[in-house]
């Protein structure tokens, strides 16, 4: 009997194809016509096998930047918003890439560079809690798409990726990202610890802090909602204009509210004599949002830096 291997299953067919090198694809290309469609001229398999081999930084982009709203470094969107036409082409391009990287001595260095971003990464979203600039994760995501541009295997990365966007609380596309680490490196322990943070938010907390009670705000809650507050009454004057307002509300959801909401939020939950929502405005704000969907309340806490069970803030623990 003669096995023809046009002929074996397609999963088959392309594992063939993820241990074999371009060229040798090409040669065994030649043998026959069925070979040449079944391999060379077959761009879905071109396709699968550079997911396969240097991970999907199309997805990858497109689902942090739809998510966020957020503008990376513009070479990124040039590299990455669209997917190649020519997948053959792209795949030995980057492999031809890969290996002059791998045959120089430059891998260790660029290996060592890459680890060196990715700690100045963490330490920058540590100061993020600080500052809420949206500027420090625009620029720590473009560092972890270069760095997993060159090393698709960099868990590190699809981490920091995922915790961006749960900041953001875009909690689904986190748990995408943090799955696609997960397959590159199945050991590394924050992706899980992450996603697992994320399921407790959607599904709920036990023994977690109190919200309410007797159906209005936790003597908790209270104190880290007036800390939130304090935080961005930036002239402290007791209320938020529609600056501040503007800046805690995209901190918190990663949008900008038209003008008419910010003057709404004032006039429906409480505001001064200029009409800017009042501390105590803020708390009516948050007491009708937890009595509605305290799972939202507990999202905001952890954009702001708090733990959304414990209510502590992250870095004191």
């Amino acid at each position: 009997m003669v096995f023809r291997i046009e002929q074996f299953p397609s999963i088959i067919i392309e594992n063939l194809a993820y241990i074999l090198e371009p060229n040798d694809l090409f040669q065994l290309s030649l043998t026959s016509k069925s070979l040449y469609q079944v391999f060379w001229a077959n761009n879905n398999l071109w396709r699968n096998k550079t997911i396969h081999d240097f991970g999907d930084l199309f997805q990858i982009y497109t689902v942090f930047t739809t998510a966020t709203g957020l503008t990376l470094d513009p070479a990124l969107a040039e590299k990455f918003s669209k997917e190649p036409i020519d997948w053959r082409q792209y795949y030995i391009q980057k492999n031809n890439i890969a290996a002059a990287e791998t045959n120089t001595d430059n891998n260790t260095a660029l290996m060592d560079q890459a680890d060196a971003e990715y700690a100045s990464a963490k330490t920058q979203l540590e100061s993020f809690q600080e500052n809420s600039s949206v500027d420090i994760l625009i620029q720590v995501a473009s560092k972890m798409m270069w760095i997993l541009d060159v090393f698709p295997a960099h868990a590190g990365c699809y981490y920091i990726l995922g915790f961006i966007l749960f900041v953001l609380n875009k909690l689904e596309e986190a748990v995408i990202l943090l799955q696609m680490g997960r397959a590159v490196d199945p050991t590394f322990e924050l992706l899980d610890d992450l996603e697992e943070e994320i399921e407790r938010i959607v599904n709920g907390y036990k023994g977690e802090e109190e919200l309410l009670e007797d159906n209005q705000l936790s003597k908790a809650l209270k104190e880290v909602l007036g800390e939130i507050f304090t935080k961005f009454d930036q002239d402290g004057d007791g209320a938020l204009n529609s600056k501040e307002l503007d800046s805690f509300i995209f901190t918190t959801n990663g949008s900008h509210p038209p003008p008419a909401f910010l003057r709404q939020m004032g006039l429906r939950f409480g505001s001064n004599a200029k009409g800017w929502l009042t501390k105590n405005g803020f708390l009516e704000f948050y007491l009708e949002q937890t009595l509605d969907d305290p799972s939202e309340t507990r999202n905001d806490l952890g954009v702001h830096g708090y733990d959304p069970q414990t209510l502590r803030k992250k870095m004191e623990e």
